[in-house]
């Protein structure tokens, strides 16, 4: 049916600007219940009033676009809910809860786990079971909720389809919280143990002259036994000196493959210590 495709479209371009726009804005999310409650009414004046040209195109609205709209509808809700009850202090305490979310949308995968594997595969032999109207696909219903809304606008598998879909943004949505709060609860560890002292201590050699120093004190075994991850110690340098390493391997890299004085910092440390420990004994 041309009418939905075209509704469609304009809906797949309106509700990307909302997708990737701040979705813990609420107004960002409103906006998106909005145009996905519009689309699907759309939807829903168009399917009771006109026929579809083929099962095909049925089979497409119901598997495809519809769930789309729908899916979007039920994730933008979840989410704007998530907002409103989430705990607003304590890091821990959020991760707690995000991890709760995570585990209730995998106890719901699995309740349709059958059908949720032929979605995930692509899978077409039942479609005409699945995504055709009918009254003697009642039998089929997996939520019973479903045989009081239009049979018109209802398949037997639709709203599942919807359903599968807000779980895979959800989950994205809530990895991605957990890995911000992640990272967010390193830094303020770091600045919880970094001393007032160190507040304006800045570096003021090169940032190569930093990498060869952090090689080196892991190749010594000074840090963790030489197993600290460089990719750790070059973070804690940019808190500690408010200074980024950039891409530390690079630059390595780019230390060995010097063909004239490789440890070049490390011997001028050695040199100048050397130096001050000699005046130091003539001072004497």
């Amino acid at each position: 049916m041309k009418k939905t495709t075209s509704t469609f479209n304009r809906y797949k371009k309106s509700i990307a600007e909302i997708e990737k726009s701040n979705l813990k804005n609420r107004t960002n999310l409103k906006q998106g219940i909005k145009i996905s409650r519009d689309c699907l009414n759309e939807f829903s004046t168009f399917v009771r009033y006109r026929n579809f040209a083929s099962k095909k195109d049925e089979i497409n609205f119901f598997k495809f676009q519809k769930p789309y709209v729908e899916g979007r509808l039920l994730f933008f809700k979840k989410i704007h809910n998530y907002l409103l009850e989430r705990p607003t202090s304590g890091i821990s305490k959020q991760q707690k809860y995000i991890s709760n979310e995570l585990n209730r949308l995998g106890s719901k995968k699995c309740k349709n786990i059958e059908f949720v594997k032929y979605y995930r595969i692509k899978a077409d032999k039942l479609d005409h079971l699945y995504f055709l109207r009918g009254i003697d696909q009642l039998e089929l219903f997996v939520n019973t909720s479903q045989h009081f809304k239009d049979p018109l606008f209802t398949t037997s598998h639709d709203l599942l389809v919807s359903k599968i879909i807000a779980h895979d943004l959800l989950t994205n949505f809530f990895v991605e919280e957990l890995e911000l709060l992640k990272n967010k609860k390193s830094k303020t560890i770091i600045k919880e143990v970094k001393p007032e002292v160190l507040k304006n201590l800045p570096w003021t050699a090169t940032k190569t002259d930093l990498v060869e120093l952090l090689y080196s004190l892991n190749a010594v075994g000074a840090l963790k036994n030489g197993e600290a991850e460089m990719k750790k110690l070059a973070e804690i340098c940019k808190e500690l000196f408010n200074l980024d390493l950039g891409n530390i391997y690079k630059t390595y890299n780019e230390i060995k493959a010097r063909e004239k004085d490789p440890t070049k910092f490390l011997d001028l440390m050695k040199s100048k210590l050397l130096q001050k420990m000699q005046t130091e004994r003539c001072e004497l």
